[in-house]
């Protein structure tokens, strides 16, 4: 997963810091790992959860699951390191090939 798959939603402190959301794909790392146990704390805070329409607020022990939303404020570190916790473990195959 690029950093252009995540919607910029705006920019704080000067454009260091960006609020984002993004969908959280069926197959993601993330995938079920509580949010502590994530390494995403002094970059990435994720600011809410949007679960079958229904917005929570995550804790430490929270996990994510397919299809939630996710709110989250990050440095562009932080931004990386959650695009790599959304992305597919394995990349999905097309028509029986890799895809790149």
């Amino acid at each position: 997963m690029s950093l252009g798959d995540m919607m910029t939603i705006f920019k704080i402190r000067r454009g260091r810091y960006s609020v984002i959301e993004e969908k959280v794909p069926a197959g993601a790392k993330a995938i079920g790992i509580p949010l502590k146990d994530m390494d995403l704390a002094e970059h990435c805070v994720i600011a809410a959860i949007i679960r079958d329409g229904a917005m929570t607020l995550p804790r430490g022990d929270s996990t994510l699951q397919a299809e939630d939303e996710i709110i989250a404020v990050a440095s562009p570190e932080g931004a990386q390191r959650l695009a790599d916790l959304l992305a597919f473990p394995i990349y999905p195959m097309r028509n029986g090939k890799k895809k790149e």
